[in-house]
């Protein structure tokens, strides 16, 4: 068997097997990769912890403030509100008694975008214009050409209110919107009905009739008009108001859903004492000269006095 030869790196021939060279020993590799393991590991832990001091404040931190900030009420916090002139502007009535279920006493407030109105029902009211405004918070300074007066806006469940700080009075949003918030609809229906067909009430007949009372009652499509004559019907159904602050005393009527109304009148004459033919003819002239007219919705104001004034008694 030959004998195994050996060469140098300049290829000449030597006599043993030559030593490896330090890369080419496998421990070297292995320490080789150990230290760049560790110095990857080392880098990358640097790294991170450099994080935290350019954003200012660590991973964790950052997601407790970001929970805390989508949440602010479990620190007790509570954002609070920003008022402008908007939130205060508006028309507010001074009640008698218990809000928006009495009648409205002698002092309604407008304040508008560049006025300021003080009235009441019946008489001429003062207008002045704004000269200047000052809101904090809540609190509303106005400067008028007569005097300044500061009101602080309030809210208790669905009612909104004006504290005149200047005279101790609170004032209560009047508007078409609390109108069918705090009324009954069919109430402000015969309110307005009333007041189109005669006028809106002095000061003085309110002071004259004592504890008004107004009387509802319905008769269904095919009834015999005013129970005359059993073969006359009405056409539809119809609403009987009854009352001595009325006129006539008596209004009846139909509603036509778009703010019409058509009106049965009165007989002309008593039915006593008429034959059945007489009677029948008193009752086809009801039908023969109903009318048409369109209600006046009216101020707000108007009509919550009106219901606040009156008792309905629905026979």
């Amino acid at each position: 068997m030959a004998k195994k030869k050996y060469y140098d790196e300049h290829g000449n021939q030597i006599r043993s097997k030559p030593p490896k060279r330090i890369y080419q020993k496998w421990w070297v590799w292995l320490m080789v990769v150990v230290v760049v393991s560790v110095g990857i590991a080392v880098l990358g832990r640097e790294e991170n912890i450099e994080k935290p001091v350019s954003t200012g404040i660590s991973k964790t931190e950052k997601e407790d403030k970001e929970t805390n900030a989508a949440d602010p009420e479990e620190e007790g916090m509570s954002e609070e509100l920003t008022y402008t002139y908007e939130d205060f502007k508006g028309t507010y009535a001074l009640f008698e008694g218990e809000p928006y279920n009495s009648p409205i006493g002698l002092d309604i407030r407008v304040i508008g975008d560049d006025s300021y109105r003080s009235f009441n029902l019946w008489d001429v009211g003062m207008a002045s214009t704004i000269l200047d405004k000052t809101i904090e918070e809540n609190i509303l300074t106005l400067h008028s050409e007569s005097e300044t007066e500061q009101f602080e806006l309030r809210y208790e469940g669905d009612k909104k209110i004006m504290h005149s700080i200047t005279n101790g009075q609170s004032f209560y949003s009047m508007s078409s919107q609390d109108l069918q918030t705090h009324y009954n609809q069919s109430e402000i229906d015969y309110a307005r009905i009333i007041l189109t067909i005669n006028g809106e009430p002095s000061l003085d007949q309110w002071l004259v009739w004592e504890d008004p009372v107004v009387k509802i009652n319905h008769s269904s499509a095919d009834d015999p008009v005013f129970q005359i004559a059993d073969d006359i019907v009405y056409p539809d159904d119809v609403t009987h108001l009854s009352s001595t602050i009325m006129d006539s005393n008596y209004i009846s009527y139909t509603a036509n859903g778009d703010g019409y109304i058509t009106i049965y009148p009165n007989p002309s004459h008593s039915r006593a004492k008429q034959s059945e033919e007489e009677n029948r003819q008193l009752a086809q002239e009801v039908l023969d000269n109903a009318y048409t007219i369109y209600v006046e919705p009216f101020d707000p104001y108007t009509v919550a006095d009106f219901i606040g004034r009156v008792e309905f008694v629905y026979e």
